[in-house]
């Protein structure tokens, strides 16, 4: 049995390194590819798009406006809004990008064509564009550390990416590249010093490098990386640590500094180093994601601990009450988990990735898809979400709907399945069209089905499939007949062979209700455990319980039941206490969508003596009575 979480699974792309130089890099099976008919992430795809969406508009409306000032479709006098507002725009675009490609919309559509036009004539005579500066009559790139324009510009190129994605048309993305090019002028070719104080830029690039095959983004992207770290003259007396800019990238130990702006910069190192195989970089994205992952992520996959500066704290340092986790550093735990499975395609980055959109970043919405969580905490009491238009809300969204973006990868001959959704999907290896029809009840239920078909000739390809690292054990099945020794690799169930149409694939992944330890030098969790069955994490909600504090014994009894009534469907779990109390945990994720409640994840565990043996590379592991 394997254990979450990242470190253990990653033991052989550290000591390995990368695929090597030159090896293709897996790219996602685009979203507009995967369809999901299952019954947890299609319903909430749907509300996403017919309920989070509408509900955006009306706090954007000034961006929109902005634009079509700063093009002359209006005149309206402005007063000093936030100068990063124009990003809440974009990646609203951005998920409507995803929204267009996985479900056809002619009136969404229109409106974004509106929406671009603006934005396109808002753009300076240089490329530079963003509105809000233009309107304003700031000076550009004259304020590095607060105006966050590289992370304004960012995610205008990450919603550009996805509408271009989505539609095939070129009007959006013409405006990136043309963003793009004014960066790499100021900064690369004028040689402006500095760096934005707020990362986003950096992984945008790539994205924009990859459906345009411009290198010139790519060798920008990598010189913004290793910009930070230098001694500019900076103009604010910000430490430099919380900015991640206060060594050269390949120095840094350990993670610092405002969650959110790290996690997006990490992602932008791993990516460039996927790209451009650099291993100087590649070490530090990895030497990064063990040290967030084994020390400073919260069982959840949240991260950031601190108010002060919305950063991480000291490793182990891990507060149940009173934590942080903002949802848009879970977003970033997302893509930078991503980042890492293109990096060294190992399933140990895909479990983080799946751990976080299961709960982390799930918690952070509502049910209804209106009303967000800008912190997260894990025990919390009375704390309604709300729409705190900082940022989060979009995050969350654009997040979210990109799930089936996350679903499958593909390099050469090689297919990875890195989440278990049930749907269809066409996948290209090695220049063949395969099919894809996965049957599941997933995250429910472990039984999972893989009907693969390469049309009327067999193809040679490599189907791996991601071991998730909370299963216990597994049974695999090819056409019917076990396959009991398969080959297995960096975490993933390996069938290399030649396939043809009507091949199936199942997979068997046992669901028992865990409870899991964390290292005992997070002093908050001692003599405590957490609840997970399969990838998701429970808790305990005031609504359904005597005591949201109970004490378990040896044997609570654990009983999974499916409930149809209760938050829109889930698998609740049904326990006793020492004390033989009854009580029912629910998912994390679904927790505060009653009304006000008191919450608590981690619960008292009797005759739980603090264990230090075998915590190498882990951060949380199962524990048992018997494992004692």
């Amino acid at each position: 049995m394997q254990m979450w979480v990242a470190g253990a699974l990653l033991t052989g792309a550290l000591c390995a390194g990368a695929a090597g130089a030159g090896a293709e890099v897996p790219r996602a099976v685009p979203f507009t590819a995967v369809r999901l008919n299952d019954s947890f992430w299609a319903p909430k795809l749907k509300v996403y798009r017919e309920r989070s969406i509408p509900n955006s508009w009306q706090y954007v409306q000034r961006e929109i406006e902005d634009n079509e000032i700063a093009a002359g479709l209006r005149q309206i006098e402005r007063g000093n809004d936030t100068p990063w507002n124009q990003a809440n725009l974009h990646k609203v675009l951005e998920t409507c990008g995803y929204a267009l490609g996985e479900e056809p919309n002619p009136e969404l559509d229109a409106k974004l064509t509106g929406i671009i036009s603006a934005i396109r004539g808002a753009r300076q005579p240089d490329g530079y564009c963003n509105a809000l500066i233009t309107v304003r009559k700031i000076k550009p790139w004259s304020w590095l550390d607060g105006r966050h324009e590289g992370y304004v510009a960012g995610h205008l190129i990450e919603a550009a990416v996805a509408h271009y994605q989505a539609t095939g048309r070129t009007d959006f993305l013409d405006v990136a590249r043309g963003v793009a090019d004014n960066i790499y002028q100021v900064f690369m070719t004028d040689g402006k010093p500095g760096v934005c104080g707020h990362a986003e830029l950096e992984l945008a690039l790539v994205r924009l490098y990859r459906v345009t095959g411009e290198k010139r983004y790519l060798d920008l992207a990598k010189d913004w990386i290793e910009r930070r770290g230098k001694k500019w003259a900076y103009d604010s007396e910000t430490v430099r640590a919380y900015f991640m800019d206060h060594l050269p990238i390949r120095d840094v130990q350990e993670v610092t500094g405002h969650a959110v702006r790290t996690m997006f910069y990490l992602t932008g190192v791993a990516d460039v180093a996927a790209e451009t195989g650099d291993a100087g970089l590649a070490d530090a994205a990895r030497r990064l994601f063990i040290d967030t992952t084994q020390r400073r992520m919260y069982v959840s996959g949240s991260v950031g601990t601190q108010e002060k500066d919305e950063g991480f704290g000291p490793a182990y340092e891990l507060p149940n009450e009173g934590g942080y986790g903002e949802s848009c550093a879970a977003c970033g735990m997302v893509y930078y988990a991503e980042a890492m499975f293109r990096l060294d395609r190992d399933a140990g980055a895909a479990d983080v990735m799946e751990r976080v959109l299961y709960n982390a970043a799930l918690h952070g919405i509502a049910l209804d898809g209106c009303s967000t969580y800008y912190r997260n905490a894990l025990h919390d009491q009375n704390h309604l979400r709300d729409n705190c238009w900082v940022c989060c809300p979009p995050c969350l969204s654009r997040t979210l709907l990109r799930v089936p973006d996350y679903v499958y990868a593909t390099a050469g001959r090689d297919l990875w399945v890195n989440l278990y959704a049930a749907g269809e999907a066409t996948a290209t290896v090695a220049g063949r069209k395969v099919k894809l029809s996965q049957i599941t009840g997933y995250p429910w239920d472990g039984q999972i089905t893989l009907d693969v078909d390469p049309g009327a000739q067999p193809a040679a390809m490599a189907l791996r499939l991601r071991l998730p690292g909370w299963a216990p054990s597994f049974a695999l099945r090819l056409n019917g007949q076990a396959v009991g020794q398969p080959r297995r690799e960096k975490g993933y169930l390996v069938l290399d062979r030649e396939w043809r149409a009507g091949d199936r694939v199942e997979l068997d992944l046992p669901m028992p209700v865990q409870r899991i330890a964390a290292h005992p030098k997070v002093v908050s969790n001692a003599g405590r455990v957490a609840l997970m069955r399969g990838p998701i994490l429970y808790g305990l909600e005031s609504q359904d319980n005597p005591t949201v504090e109970p004490r378990l014994g040896a044997d609570p009894g654990f009983r999974a039941e499916w409930r149809g009534d209760l938050l829109g469907g889930v698998t609740a779990i049904r326990f006793r206490s020492a004390d033989a109390t009854d009580h029912l945990a629910i998912p994390y994720h679904a927790m505060a969508n009653r009304g006000n409640a008191t919450q608590r994840v981690w619960l008292a565990q009797n005759d739980m003596p603090t264990d230090t043996a075998g915590w190498d590379g882990l951060l949380y592991r199962p524990w048992s009575p018997a494992a004692r």
